[in-house]
């Protein structure tokens, strides 16, 4: 595991995998992502939002939520259980808020893509915006930064599956609550906070327990809700197996932030509102091996700040504001003080510049056989 702090990683992430790396051009995943969502039926603008969803993980050290992901939701596609163009429509309008749903088999992050653009369009009339999506945007920060990038704050909230139990309980009800800001800047990187409000999130500790690794303490309990370092009291694999290895089951629980009541607070208030305010289901109807599954939500405010702020320097004053934390003395040994945001999109500028990363061997393999579905070349060098 490395470090937490570790400059050549995104600040906490502990983990990583233990499979040899293959080193691949940017631009090739970039072409052969691209190409197989076409595939599916996206559109070009489509196909490449969706690629850079995953490869900006891949591209940030995320291998858990990185390119892998892509050969898996191209099957999907394939198998007619994801819809790649569907028809998003808005079902529920009322001035400067909506929903918008594209079906019960419409691709999230797309019913999401839609629903952002809708919320700032609203945004830039009202002053605000917010849409309720019904469906999962999975990963929040490519849906803030479209708001961002028109000057834009925003705010996203998204339905989970059940892996957190209730404060005292032992069976998992709760999504570990993800919630995503940004806020725009005149001349600095944009601030953009990504976060969940358990002490780790799924991935890493599925990944550990899939590696035989063990966890930090504080991160999990066990199926009784006492605390653990095993992370094979995380998972239910047989219930995993049973969905064909596609979805989430648990048996232990993540540890709110804080381990206390204020991160259960959040914990409950985020699954609430991303079901209360789509129109959607709770989390618990979610659960990957129940015959019918209820519907994920996703909230997406924004907010135009020049509306609140007509002096025509609200940019720089949250320049002003970053510079004010970022120059603050600092403890002996410690070479930078961050903001939210500033480390993954330094990683991110670094390693496009490089024109390559290294992902594990078997995502490469899956990447590899998806490129030949669809007559595209992709090369590795070990």
């Amino acid at each position: 595991m490395p470090p937490v702090g570790d400059a050549t990683r995104t600040y906490g992430q502990w983990w990583d995998s233990t499979e040899p790396r293959v080193r691949v051009a940017i631009a090739d995943l970039e072409r052969v992502g691209r190409a197989a969502y076409e595939s599916v039926g996206a559109s070009p603008d489509d196909a490449s939002f969706l690629t850079a969803t995953n490869l900006d993980k891949a591209i940030q050290g995320d291998h858990a939520r990185g390119v892998g992901k892509i050969p898996g939701l191209i099957a999907a596609a394939r198998a007619g259980k994801l819809d790649m163009a569907p028809t998003v429509a808005i079902v529920r309008e009322h001035g400067a808020t909506a929903i918008v749903d594209g079906g019960p088999k419409a691709f999230g992050r797309l019913v999401c893509k839609f629903g952002i653009d809708l919320a700032i369009d609203k945004a830039r009339e009202f002053g605000v915006g917010f849409v309720g999506a019904r469906g999962t945007a999975e990963l929040l920060t490519p849906f803030i930064a479209r708001a961002v990038d028109q000057g834009m704050v925003a705010m996203a909230m998204v339905q989970s599956v059940p892996t957190v139990a209730p404060l005292g309980g032992t069976v998992a009800l709760l999504g570990n609550a993800p919630m995503a800001w940004g806020v725009p800047t005149a001349d600095r990187e944009p601030v953009i906070c990504d976060m969940s409000f358990t002490q780790s999130s799924a991935s890493p500790i599925l990944t550990a327990a899939d590696q035989g690794e063990p966890i930090a303490p504080g991160l999990l309990l066990d199926e009784h809700g006492n605390p653990t370092t095993n992370a094979a009291d995380f998972p239910d694999w047989d219930l995993i197996r049973a969905t064909g290895g596609t979805g989430v089951a648990v048996k232990g629980s993540l540890v709110p932030l804080g381990d206390s009541h204020k991160g259960f607070a959040m914990v409950f208030l985020v699954g609430l509102l991303s079901s209360m305010l789509t129109d959607t289901d709770p989390p618990w109807t979610l659960y990957h091996h129940l015959p019918e599954r209820g519907r994920y939500g996703t909230t997406l405010l924004v907010i135009d700040p020049r509306r609140l702020d007509p002096s025509g320097n609200v940019y720089t004053k949250v320049d002003a504001f970053v510079d004010m934390i970022t120059s603050a003395p600092r403890k002996e040994g410690v070479d930078e003080i961050l903001y939210p945001g500033l480390r993954s999109q330094q990683l991110k500028r670094e390693r496009r510049a490089e024109g390559a990363i290294a992902i594990p061997a078997s995502q490469f393999a899956a990447m590899a056989e998806l490129a030949a579905s669809v007559s595209q070349p992709l090369e590795g060098t070990g």
